[in-house]
């Protein structure tokens, strides 16, 4: 019989180690399933959501950003003309009663451009 080293260091015989051994997929099995790898799974979301409602609280409370304390002045009304003055530079885009809204320009060409620079040949 021929002796040999395991990965742990032991000494074997190598009879022990070609050994056969008939397990019953119970006993093969490594855990349990079922109820206890659910309640473990919903117990870590739950326990998830917890912390980041914690972290979202504190944050807030620390939070010292001037955007989230300014107050916003009321709307101005269309009829409202105290909100502004003619010298302000606001331009009126809406069309004259009756007439269509013009299409704003295209800041590209809508043709499409070929990958050779010259006009695309056809095959």
């Amino acid at each position: 019989m021929a002796k040999v080293v395991d990965e742990r260091g032991d000494v074997r015989n190598t009879s022990e180690l070609n050994k056969k051994v008939t397990l019953s997929p119970t006993e093969a099995r490594q855990g349990r399933q079922g109820s206890p790898v659910l309640k473990v799974l919903i117990g870590g979301l739950v326990l998830a959501a917890l912390a980041w409602g914690i972290a979202e609280f504190y944050g807030e409370s620390v939070d010292n950003d001037a955007a989230t304390t300014r107050q916003t002045a009321p709307a101005a009304t269309p009829n409202d003309t105290s909100a502004t003055t003619p010298n302000q530079g606001t331009v009126d885009n809406t069309p004259p009663a009756g007439e269509a809204m013009q299409p704003a320009p295209a800041d590209r060409d809508p043709t499409p451009q070929t990958g050779s620079g010259g006009a695309a040949q056809q095959p």
